[in-house]
């Protein structure tokens, strides 16, 4: 384990008592279909801590995905990836909001990232082929 995904393990684990109940809210929020309620619970929770938490903000990240606000999307991926670098989440949802914004190199240099944190993951290596044939697509444009 690297010290990132260490320290990631430890995030998941050493949480405030009244963060990781927000944080949960936010979750159950997010899978009923209510992005909006998600993103105040996990602003909440973030607001409670004094350092960035790579898991609340890529949540945080997914929820804006739900509302198409790619910007603040990738505003809060990179974050979480400033927080814990091998979370590959961050790098999925951040290559997911470029993409919807038409920047495929920039989704396929985040969507390689998530291929070389999770070799066997399929659907990151189908965004990946997917963004590098746009890029290829663009140059004979």
């Amino acid at each position: 384990m690297t010290a990132n995904a260490a320290k990631t393990q430890a995030t998941k684990n050493d949480l405030p008592e009244a963060v990781a109940q927000l944080k949960d809210k936010g979750n159950k929020a997010l899978v009923a279909g209510r992005p909006l309620e998600a993103i105040g619970l996990y602003t909440e929770a973030l607001d409670l801590l004094d350092e960035p938490n790579a898991i609340i903000l890529s949540n945080r990240a997914q929820a804006f995905i739900k509302v198409e606000n790619y910007g603040l999307v990738i505003s809060d991926a990179t974050l979480a990836i400033e927080a814990d670098a091998s979370y590959p989440k961050a790098y999925y949802r951040r290559g997911t909001a470029h993409f919807a914004l038409g920047k495929a190199k920039l989704a396929r240099k985040d969507f390689k990232q998530v291929c070389k944190l999770r070799p066997k993951d399929r659907d990151a290596r189908s965004r990946y082929a997917e963004c590098d044939k746009r890029v290829k697509e663009a140059l004979f444009a």
